[in-house]
């Protein structure tokens, strides 16, 4: 069982830094250790420097979590980790990012400055605000790769982080197109105030149709230089991921938790598994 302490980093969204080990296998540096060990260093940062954000966010959201049929039971929100506590973890796990960035290039410390100091003004000032919101999201997925790229020293085609942005700005709409049903909670976000579900629907298929067609040009422009045409062929893996996710958000109801969507959905995850692997036999 996860304690409240551990709870309050949030585990589950860890798994969105896995994005900081793409460019391992998008600029072909899958099978050196080297290049794995920086990799690994640089995620390690993410995930500690990224769960202080979520101590903060926690911090300040504690009464509106309480509204929320899921984030009440956030240690915070149900009273199970009080705020000095919160704090002291925050300072510790600050610490921890510390010890990784040391180990990394210049840039990597710098990145994630940039990435603290921006999700502090999202929490005070941004996430108050419409389509700000979720393109600040959607950013902060970005980061995550460059952060892959400077750990590494290399550069990755733009098309892959294109791809990466629409795909953000599709799961990031479909969530609050879930938070906009929850009305004693979507009464409490100002920003959920000029959302709504018409709005929504169309801007998670916009990102969605974009985050698709930027990956198949990634795909043709692999084909293109390379030779692997069959590489193209991992375009209807993507497709059927995000129609999957499409399926989950308006039938059943569940998109508010991206995360834990993918961790408990077979098909998706035997879908992610079955690109993975057919990406790396074909690249490598």
């Amino acid at each position: 069982m996860i304690t409240p302490v551990l709870l309050l980093l949030r585990p589950k969204q860890w798994i969105k830094n896995l994005l900081v080990l793409a460019p391992l296998f998008f600029a072909g540096k899958f099978t050196e250790i080297a290049a794995w060990q920086q990799g690994l260093l640089a995620m390690l940062a993410f995930i500690a420097v990224s769960s202080v954000v979520y101590i903060i966010n926690d911090l300040r959201d504690v009464e509106e979590d309480r509204l929320h049929p899921v984030k009440k039971l956030r240690p915070l929100a149900a009273g199970s980790v009080t705020p000095l506590r919160a704090g002291l973890l925050a300072a510790l796990t600050s610490a921890a990012a510390l010890f990784f960035l040391s180990q990394l290039p210049l840039a990597c410390a710098v990145l994630l400055c940039v990435y603290l100091i921006s999700n502090v003004l999202y929490t005070l000032v941004l996430k108050r605000h419409a389509l700000l919101d979720v393109f600040f999201i959607a950013s902060c997925y970005v980061m995550r790769v460059l952060m892959g790229c400077y750990a590494l020293a290399v550069t990755v085609s733009p098309w892959i982080i294109l791809a990466t942005f629409f795909l953000a700005l599709f799961i990031a709409f479909s969530k609050r197109y879930h938070e906009v049903g929850i009305e004693s909670y979507a009464a409490s976000k100002p920003n959920l105030a000029n959302y709504n579900h018409a709005l929504l629907d169309r801007l998670v298929n916009v990102s969605g149709c974009a985050a698709l067609i930027t990956y198949a040009i990634y795909t043709a422009e692999i084909a293109k230089h390379t030779g692997r045409v069959e590489i193209v062929y991992t375009t209807a893996f993507v497709a059927f991921g995000l129609f999957r996710y499409l399926q989950a958000v308006y039938v059943q109801g569940r998109g508010g938790e991206p995360e834990t969507l993918l961790l408990t959905d077979r098909w998706q995850q035997v879908n992610l598994s079955l690109w993975l692997a057919t990406t790396l036999w074909l690249m490598f």
